[in-house]
């Protein structure tokens, strides 16, 4: 009788067990098809712009599809290999979307889609020491140092507020790049058109540096010329000489 009774017992509880998992089962059957769940891939940490996205920088997630753009990659082969944008950072957990993704083949010039208004690239060649402690984005002043043959070296600054766009290795290859061999060997500069004549002599003439400008993290003023400075007035005197130099 007692044998029964447990038998019972333990069928009951068995079909008891059985009927919460099936509940357990058909719930989460109606909440993925309520939120209509998709897989799609974010990314597992911070990536960087011009970064090759590799598979270690996806993670594979299930979310509600009213949450998921169409602009959005669901697939993993059209994520993994391409290059993200020039000036944005892809965040912690955020899907990826076409947008912020490009072929290598299709990324954006570098230095036109970082220019302003009456601006242009120009480039230069830099070492190690004078650019360890400065990175794209910053700003920084131009110092020129020239050997007239007649005169005493003269130095001076010559532009101010001077916007880094890029630092890029020997390859070109910038240096927030994983494929970058993070030596820097070139300094990408955002400079005023009507200014390129001056840098244009003045690495003829002598030799250019940059250093930490005052405003290096300052993000709205942009670079001018440092009218006061006797490099400055040489280096305009040596491009329109005066009218009684031949006197």
């Amino acid at each position: 009788m007692r044998k029964t009774i447990a038998a019972k017992a333990a069928l009951a509880l068995g079909l008891a067990v059985a009927l919460l998992a099936m509940n357990f089962l058909l719930f989460q059957i109606y909440v993925s098809a309520k939120l209509d769940l998709k897989e799609t891939y974010i990314a597992s940490h911070n990536i960087m712009p011009r970064t090759k996205i590799s598979e270690d920088d996806l993670i594979a997630v299930k979310i509600p599809g009213r949450y998921l753009q169409n602009l959005a990659y669901t697939d993993k082969a059209d994520i993994i290999g391409k290059y993200t944008e020039i000036q944005g950072m892809i965040p912690a957990g955020s899907p990826f979307y076409e947008s912020m993704l490009f072929d290598e083949s299709e990324i954006p010039d570098h230095a036109a889609a970082q220019l302003r208004k009456n601006q242009v690239s120009f480039t230069l060649e830099v070492d190690v020491t004078s650019v360890s402690n400065m990175s794209a984005g910053q700003r920084a002043d131009v110092f020129v140092t020239l050997n007239p043959r007649s005169d005493s070296p003269l130095t001076g600054c010559l532009l101010r507020n001077v916007r880094i766009i890029d630092i890029r290795d020997h390859r070109g290859i910038s240096l927030t790049s994983n494929e970058s061999s993070g030596v820097p060997c070139i300094a990408e500069l955002a400079v005023n058109s009507a200014h390129l004549e001056l840098l244009s002599m003045a690495k003829t003439a002598g030799t250019i540096q940059l250093y930490m400008s005052a405003d290096s993290y300052n993000t709205e003023n942009e670079a001018y010329l440092d009218e006061n400075s006797p490099v400055t007035a040489y280096l305009i005197n040596l491009i329109h000489p005066s009218q009684n130099a031949g006197d």
